[in-house]
């Protein structure tokens, strides 16, 4: 029976599904119903060599009720809190969509390394669960937990330490600095790499180098610059791929830890002057070697753009339009490097645009939120907008990717659930000439909050759509403000809520506004704003200074931002 149902669900995680027929919701709904059924009843013990698998799904598991007309598994979690030989059967179904509360501590008391595996798995929820406001909750709970117990590495802690910024941007360094002395309290991290710096010889440590993603797409341009006199070595993290661009590296090394985590032949030894972190934290390979000692100078930048708060990397490569500076201590425990402009560097995807025709009955909004963008209280101020306006608006939700495993149908509900489905429309996870078309198919864009995107908003701008944004204090909320003032469309750029609701409800209400913002981005020269390559350089100079002077500034007593011109 075990084994019946995890074939189920394994389906479930591969296989997601976008529209459920009558057919099939009542398929879901008997699969569901004898599951839990079976869950619940005490003589059912799941075998220990199922037990860690169906806590890895988790996630799925809490997706797919959310599916069924159950909704969530509540009703059943309180049945199993009165039965003995409950507890495997309780991490599995105890998800961030439940209502009711375990004590934690009771099930780290139990088995502190199942305990672990659930709190991490726990928090896969992160890809679609902000956006309904009590599973919301119930993360930013989970993340604040704190046990002495939490043990070891676990396949699913990258989901904690990338998805713990998008559940609550404020608090993330806690879980952070809760994973980094996990980790280099292991056997693994604790591991002294053979290192012999090669003069100017860099490792690039990353699981996203490849086109269309948005960590290539962002730093590709820096590192072709640096390659022109240095010597890079790609070490892909996870499982291999065919598409890797792998033009600019004089090797390509591998290290996929889910396939044997202690060999660490990819970097032990190595000849490296510098290892360069684009990701840290989008794969648990990252997070691992992050670290590490591997090299004698460890740096990282916007690829994916939050601190590692606390792992073995010394700079931070930053741009001087996209930090405030006074708070460079609390957002980052790496050391500020600034260079001119955003320090991002843009690779423009390969779209002709078609110039549709609008829809005049309504005016259509992109929010090209991933799903972890599309948070509760965002899409609050979304609904407060469509209260105040007097025209029809459309919203049209992007959640991409985020949504596989079976996170597209509860997403869609959470968002409906506070917007409305007449004037909602969320896009399953489109491909890419197809997610192109549908971008054309607006009048304006609204940025995500407090985590917006940069990568969307170039390609907005270069869909010459206008983007309103609600601007922060960190990279990640400034950077669309940085490049709607390099296009002159500064009023779009709102600093508090009240003046973003305002000038929200402007683009809709008034057309002639709307019209001026759209002709402004019509004429734009995108080639020498939003796309320009001008500060490229200055990431190789920064690089240089640091290979140069790295010795001398460990020595400060000073660790203030550092300003390359």
């Amino acid at each position: 029976m075990s084994a019946q149902f995890l074939a189920v669900l394994t389906h479930f995680r591969d296989v997601t599904y976008y529209h459920l027929e009558d057919e099939s919701q009542a398929a879901i709904n008997r699969f569901v119903k004898q599951f839990l059924y079976y869950m619940t009843q005490e003589e059912f013990i799941l075998p220990e060599q199922y037990a860690a698998k169906f806590i890895d799904l988790n996630a799925v598991i809490g997706n797919v009720v959310a599916m069924s007309d159950f909704r969530t598994t509540d009703p059943f979690v309180q049945v199993l809190l009165r039965q003995q030989r409950n507890y495997t059967k309780l991490l599995s179904l105890y998800s961030g969509r439940n209502r009711v509360k375990i004590d934690r501590r009771l099930l780290f008391a139990t088995s502190p390394q199942l305990a672990t595996q659930w709190y991490f798995c726990f928090l896969e929820m992160y890809r679609t669960g902000p956006s309904d406001p009590e599973t919301l909750a119930h993360l930013r709970e989970h993340i604040t937990f704190e046990d002495d117990r939490l043990i070891g590495i676990n396949s699913f802690t990258h989901h904690a330490y990338f998805g713990a910024t998008y559940i609550d941007n404020e608090k993330d360094y806690l879980v952070k600095q809760r994973i980094n002395r996990l980790f280099q309290a292991t056997p693994l991290c604790s591991k002294q790499v053979v290192n012999t710096p090669k003069p100017k010889k860099i490792g690039v440590l990353s699981s996203m180098w490849f086109p269309r993603q948005s960590v290539y797409r962002s730093q590709h341009p820096f590192v072709r610059e640096l390659a022109k006199e240095h010597e890079l070595v790609l070490v892909h993290l996870g499982r291999p791929r065919e598409d890797l661009d792998t033009e600019v590296f004089s090797e390509v090394r591998y290290y996929n830890a889910s396939e044997k985590a202690d060999d660490l032949s990819s970097v032990d030894p190595n000849d490296f002057a510098m290892a360069y972190f684009p990701d840290i934290g989008m794969s648990i390979e990252s997070i691992i070697l992050a670290n590490m000692r591997i090299a004698p100078i460890q740096i990282s930048n916007y690829g994916h753009p939050v601190s590692t708060f606390g792992a073995k990397i010394d700079y931070w490569i930053g741009g001087q339009d996209t930090e405030v500076v006074d708070r460079a201590s609390e957002h980052y425990s790496e050391r500020l490097v600034l260079i001119p402009g955003c320090a991002q560097a843009p690779v423009p995807l390969e779209y002709k645009l078609e110039y549709p025709t609008l829809d005049d009955n309504a005016v259509i909004i992109n929010c090209t939120w991933s799903g972890q963008k599309i948070n509760s209280d965002h899409l609050s101020r979304l609904k407060v907008i469509s209260e105040r306006v007097k025209t029809p608006v459309k919203f049209h939700f992007f959640p991409g990717g985020a949504v596989l495993g079976n996170g597209y149908v509860p997403l869609k509900r959470a968002v409906e659930n506070i917007l409305g489905s007449e004037q909602t429309v969320v896009m399953p996870n489109f491909e890419f000439q197809r997610y192109m078309q549908s971008l054309e198919k607006a009048h304006f864009a609204i940025d995500a909050h407090p985590f917006g995107g940069y990568n969307t908003a170039v390609d907005l701008l270069t869909l010459r759509l206008p983007v309103v944004t609600l601007a922060g204090n960190r990279f990640y909320n400034l950077s669309t403000a940085y490049l709607l003032n390099k296009v002159g469309l500064e009023e779009l750029i709102t600093r508090n809520e009240a003046d973003f609701l305002d000038v929200c409800c402007r683009m809709i209400d008034d057309p002639d506004f709307r019209g001026r913002m759209q002709r402004r981005m019509k004429i734009a020269n995108l080639e020498s704003t939003v796309l320009s390559l001008n500060d490229v350089p200055a990431f190789a100079r920064a690089v240089d200074y640091l290979l140069e002077n790295h010795d001398s500034l460990v020595k400060e007593s000073n660790r203030g931002p550092i300003e390359i011109t």
